[in-house]
């Protein structure tokens, strides 16, 4: 009889396990800390990990308090000042909005660039078995049945965009056999319909859009800034800050998300024909226009620099003067990047690091999952404006200085004319601590091939052949590029409202690539990565080139300077101090008590990175956004004194809760 006994409690054990088990893959070996949680998939990792894990964290913590200390006397004398210095702690939305309208700021949108998006997927799990079981097994999973306890099964959803380290859908892959990120990366592209789709049972969205992550949302913000929790990624780099400060600024100034600001998170893999952000921007200049009764300033970043350029394009210009006061971009590729194509032809190096001794980052297969079914790679492929309008009188201007500039280096001549609203090299524009450089514009003459592949050189005029050459995706990104040329961005139209274009002048940033081999035969016969053999460098922020970056700015100062267009246009050169007598300020004017900008022309802004001790780094193109010098600058460009088209709010009380509870502005 206690035979018996025994097995039936052995079989109530086992029977109810299920129910109070656990056997999704991120509760397995699972190891807390008070800072964040570690799913250790390995016992090389998990040693890495306990041994350096204190050591980031001291680090990180420490890098924290400096981060707010350095914006500590911004935000003292920016609190509330939106509000006239009332505390929106105390207030109803109604009442915030209201006096937002007789403050002195105007309402924000941050569009970011690309990888710019914390984004986070939801796994159905019955659907993905079933549709495509070879993703669902590379990630480990083995069952979607909590009662098969003994097998792995997946959670919910994921931090995609940045996961953690030793996540199963980890971004750092230590071996080649790890397939799981770029499988769930992947977006699927139908020929028919000529647009990508989710694999089915995955579905991608922002960071704060899904139910574990809402609490996280601060109506779009979460997405956009601070992209990871862990101490390992935070501890490498810096591009996972995103709007952080920005977005800090803006809240300590009296902003509310989501009705004073707005952030676009959208999906960064979609190209911009396809992308859902030139809806979201459009969305939310309306509506802050209408809650307001003032006219936006926009802020972007990188790649939504681009997006917001093909919104304009379909706007009218009485449409833009009417709702847009500024546009401020940062680290715009207007005319691409070189390192795109590099990403198709044989992969990417800048995905990849050393750490703890290992070799560490996006590895081969995930990278041709995720990087070559990525439209948005295509949008920043080298574009064709130095041949397209090589004849043009700006573009003149634009070679003229180019072979100045040269003859100056050369000491062949003191004589540099052209773009004269650019300082003179005689003079400086940087003389910080450790850095000092002459005003030399940098640019270079895109004509110029950027891809050598056995001795044949490619231009942007030859992107087409390149690809379907020595490409494994030759024809699919063919296609791409088909989608690319009907672009309206090519046209570099003007924007039709006052403009700002803040650029990085001052880092050794990739140019030109050469293979002593092909790169189609090395990738597919080894599925590994072949690098360039060597590297071309000019000067930019480390991934756009100073010509990229300026070129549209320059057409479009010439076209003020010369009637053509009434709009002003300013270019910021990041990392500069330049004083001189060509140093414009932010506004010009104050017309009937409103700040105006209403010159074109250059402004030299200071940079942390060139300061005594600190890392270049910390300047390049994804981090430039978090300085506190741009900080400040955001801080003034949003203070314009403009006045209200209206003396309180249209909207009830109710309809401004449920704004801001229900995020309408990025209800599409």
């Amino acid at each position: 009889m206690r035979v018996i006994y025994i097995l039936v409690a052995v079989c109530l054990v086992l029977v109810s396990i299920p129910m109070f088990y656990d056997n999704t893959d991120t509760a397995l070996w699972l190891e807390r800390t008070d800072a964040h949680t570690f799913f250790i998939t390995s016992s090389n990792r998990r040693s890495l990990l306990q041994d350096n894990h204190q050591m980031m964290k001291q680090q990180i913590e420490a890098d924290e308090q400096e981060r707010v200390l350095k914006l500590q006397s911004l935000f003292a004398e920016s609190k509330n000042i939106c509000l006239n210095g009332k505390d929106p702690k105390k207030w109803s939305y109604e009442q915030i909005v209201n006096e937002f309208i007789k403050g002195p700021c105007a309402p924000v949108i941050l569009v970011p660039g690309l990888a710019g998006t914390s984004l986070e997927i939801e796994i159905d799990c019955e659907k993905l078995q079933k549709e495509s079981p070879e993703i669902f097994e590379s990630c480990g999973w083995q069952t979607c049945n909590s009662w098969y306890f003994w097998y792995s099964k997946p959670d919910s959803e994921y931090r995609l965009w940045i996961s953690t380290t030793t996540s199963t859908v980890g971004v750092i892959q230590t071996s080649s056999k790890d397939h799981c990120f770029g499988n769930l990366m992947e977006l699927k592209y139908d020929s028919v319909t000529q647009k990508h789709k989710e694999t089915p049972g995955l579905k991608v969205t922002y960071y704060g859009n899904t139910p574990s992550t809402q609490k996280y949302n601060e109506c779009g913000l979460g997405g956009i800034k601070e992209m990871t929790d862990d101490y390992i990624i935070k501890y490498m780099m810096c591009d996972y800050k995103g709007f952080l400060n920005i977005g800090d600024l803006l809240k300590n100034m009296g902003y509310v998300s989501g009705l004073l600001f707005q952030a676009i998170p959208y999906d960064y893999r979609k190209g911009i024909q396809q992308s859902e952000a030139k809806q979201l921007i459009s969305k939310s200049i309306s509506n802050l226009n209408k809650i307001t009764g003032k006219k936006v300033t926009i802020l972007t970043h990188s790649l939504g620099s681009l997006h917001t350029l093909n919104l304009l394009g379909e706007m009218t210009k009485q449409q833009k003067q009417d709702s847009i006061a500024t546009i401020m971009t940062m680290g715009a590729p207007y005319l691409g990047s070189s390192k795109a194509i590099r990403a198709h032809l044989g992969g990417d190096p800048s995905f990849l690091d050393t750490f703890l001794g290992m070799t560490v980052g996006i590895n081969y297969f995930n990278q041709n999952k995720a990087i070559n079914s990525a439209s948005s790679q295509v949008d920043i492929y080298p574009k064709l404006a130095f041949f397209q309008y090589q004849n043009e009188p700006w573009m003149q201007e634009i070679l003229k200085r180019i072979q100045q500039e040269k003859d100056f280096i050369e000491k062949k001549t003191n004589n540099v004319t052209a773009l004269s609203w650019f300082p003179n090299p005689n003079e400086l524009c940087t003389n910080l601590t450790d850095f000092k450089s002459e005003c030399l514009i940098h640019l270079q003459d895109l004509k110029e091939h950027f891809i050598e592949i056995e001795n044949k050189q490619f231009t942007a005029q030859d992107i087409k052949e390149l690809l379907d050459k020595y490409t494994i995706n030759g024809t699919l990104i063919s296609q791409y590029y088909q989608n690319y040329q009907s672009n309206p961005l090519n046209t570099l139209q003007n924007p039709e409202v006052p403009f700002i274009v803040l650029y990085g002048g001052f880092a050794q940033t990739e140019y030109q690539f050469k293979y002593l081999k092909n790169p189609y035969h090395e990738v597919l016969d080894k599925q590994d990565f072949y690098f360039p053999n060597f590297t071309t460098y000019a000067v930019g922020d480390q991934t756009v080139l100073t010509s990229s970056a300026l070129t549209p700015a320059i057409k479009w100062i010439y076209e003020h300077q010369n009637g053509i267009s009434e709009n002003p246009i300013k270019v910021i050169q990041y990392c500069s101090n330049y004083k001189g007598s060509l140093q414009l300020d932010l506004f010009d004017a104050v017309i009937d008590g409103q700040k105006q900008i209403t010159q074109s022309g250059y402004i030299g802004l200071e940079c942390e990175c060139l300061k005594k001790g600190a890392a270049l780094s910390d300047c390049k193109h994804s981090c430039l956004i978090n300085d506190k010098f741009v900080v400040d600058l955001v801080s003034q460009l949003v203070r314009n004194n403009q006045k209200a088209s209206i003396d309180k709010t249209p909207l009830d009380k109710n309809q401004l809760e449920d704004i801001v509870k229900q995020c309408s502005n990025l209800q599409i």
